[in-house]
């Protein structure tokens, strides 16, 4: 949003009439300054204020739930979480890293795209929980320091397929989750979160702004919610964590038990949710 507004001031600087430049070009460097300012201050972890009153509220506006499907709570042990569907917005990540989730997804940091932490106040979001680049090499420093890590495996391509009548997942091909599982030998979670998908709805696009989102791995769709806003919908999100997978010696293998899984973990809670008759697309 901040970059779209900087280059819309500095058209209208350009074009405005000689009576008018100085404004606009005030008002050009006014929010140059404020974006440069929120890009260049250090962000870091503040575990306080994710445990404040404020994201407290926001779990309790969504009224968050949980199911496990094997032991609950998980063993305390270092996991690779693949949070599922993606949504316009991944906001089960971002809900699973405040006040009471802590404690249910200890010491994980989620993985994010690297656009993420150019946009001002969400980079700042990004900072206060932890959150890493969505790259093989920082993940791999997270796990070798013992961290868990949050996937959405299904990443802005899976994001831009949302439906608001069918949840769909963009998994078979994905498979860089199981690599990094079997050369770390962290067990992989699925977690699929119902309600995520309907947080939003989209203003249909061209397909040239799917291509164009997947390229710069970022939503560039137009979202709204609850009354035509950005605010998502009041909708409940049930966390439904499925039971631990060991990685074994083969990729494909792994790979076939993560993709049965989801689906097992889908068909036994959907009912639970109320979606009974929505069926689930894995491609």
């Amino acid at each position: 949003m901040f970059p779209m507004m900087l280059i819309y001031l500095f058209w209208k600087a350009c074009r405005s009439k000689p009576e008018e430049r100085w404004r606009r070009w005030r008002h050009f460097m006014a929010l140059l300054a404020v974006y440069l300012f929120l890009m260049f201050i250090p962000t870091v972890p503040r575990p306080w204020l994710m445990g404040s009153a404020f994201f407290r509220w926001w779990l309790e506006y969504f009224s968050i739930g949980l199911v496990y499907q094997g032991a609950r709570p998980l063993p305390d042990r270092q996991y690779i979480y693949l949070f599922m569907p993606h949504g316009l917005y991944p906001f089960s990540g971002a809900c699973a890293s405040i006040a009471s989730m802590r404690d249910i997804f200890p010491r994980m940091r989620i993985a994010a795209a690297w656009v993420s932490f150019r946009i001002p106040v969400i980079r700042q979001l990004m900072g206060w929980i932890n959150t890493i680049p969505v790259d093989p090499s920082s993940i791999r420093k997270a796990l070798k320091g013992g961290d868990s890590i949050g996937l959405f495996p299904g990443g802005v391509a899976e994001m831009v397929r949302t439906d608001s009548n069918q949840e769909k997942l963009l998994l078979r091909s994905r498979k860089g989750f199981v690599r990094l599982a079997i050369e770390h030998g962290v067990p992989i979670v699925p977690v699929y979160v119902f309600g995520q998908s309907v947080l939003w709805s989209q203003l249909p696009m061209p397909s040239l702004v799917e291509r164009l989102s997947r390229w710069l791995q970022a939503s560039i769709i137009l979202p709204y919610g609850r009354f035509g806003l950005l605010v998502p919908q009041k909708k409940s999100l049930l966390y439904a964590i499925g039971a631990p997978i060991e990685p074994g010696d083969n990729i494909n293998t792994t790979h076939d038990a993560v993709i049965s899984a989801v689906q097992t973990l889908y068909d036994t809670y959907k009912g639970l949710y109320g979606w009974e008759n929505r069926a689930l697309q894995i491609d």
